[in-house]
C-alpha cells in the first residue's frame, strides 16, 4: 500500500482557458485541497479570504485560500483550494473527493467512482434543509424551497 495520487485540472475561476494539469496526492485526512502559491499565481488564482487549518504536525496556521474550478473526466466543479506555502506538493481533501463521487480504497491502491451522489429520501420541504435556516435568510429560503420537490 503506498502513497495514491490522482491527476485533475484546475483552471481559474473566472478565465476557465487558465488551467493547468496537475497530479495531487490524495490526502483522505485532509478537507480541503492544496496547491502551491507558485501554482496558484500561474493559473491568475487570487486569495479570497483565509482559514485556520490543522496541520499534520498537529500545529494551526492560518492560510489563504481561492476560488478554481476542479476538472475530471470532463466534470467540472467549482470550488475552493487552499493556497498553501511555495514548493507544497498538491493535496486532494475529501471535500474535491466527495463533489466527485470518488472511492479510495487504500488497501487496493485505487479510486472509484460512484455514478450518482446519494440523496436521503423521503424529506419533504425543511425537514430536507435543516442547514439552511442557519444560512439563509427568508428570501434565500424560499428560493431554496421552490428548488426541492414534494
Amino acid at each position: 500500500m503506498g502513497d495514491i495520487y490522482l491527476k485533475l485540472s484546475v483552471a481559474n475561476i473566472r478565465e476557465a482557458e487558465r488551467q493547468q494539469d496537475i497530479s495531487f496526492l490524495v490526502h483522505t485526512g485532509a478537507t480541503r485541497s492544496w496547491i502551491a502559491k507558485e501554482m496558484a499565481d500561474t493559473l491568475g488564482i487570487e486569495a479570497v479570504g483565509s482559514v485556520p487549518l490543522e496541520l499534520a504536525d498537529g500545529s494551526t496556521r492560518e492560510l489563504p485560500y481561492g476560488f478554481c474550478l476542479f476538472i475530471y473526466d470532463g466534470e467540472v466543479v467549482a470550488g475552493n483550494v487552499v493556497i498553501g506555502p511555495s514548493e507544497s506538493e498538491p493535496l486532494l481533501g475529501t471535500h474535491v473527493l466527495q463533489d466527485f463521487r470518488m472511492i479510495v480504497d487504500m488497501e487496493r491502491g485505487e479510486i472509484t467512482r460512484r455514478r450518482a451522489m446519494r440523496a436521503k429520501s423521503g424529506q419533504q420541504g425543511m425537514a430536507g434543509l435543516p442547514w439552511a435556516r442557519r444560512f439563509c435568510g427568508q428570501q434565500e429560503l424560499a428560493l431554496l424551497l421552490a428548488c426541492v420537490p414534494g
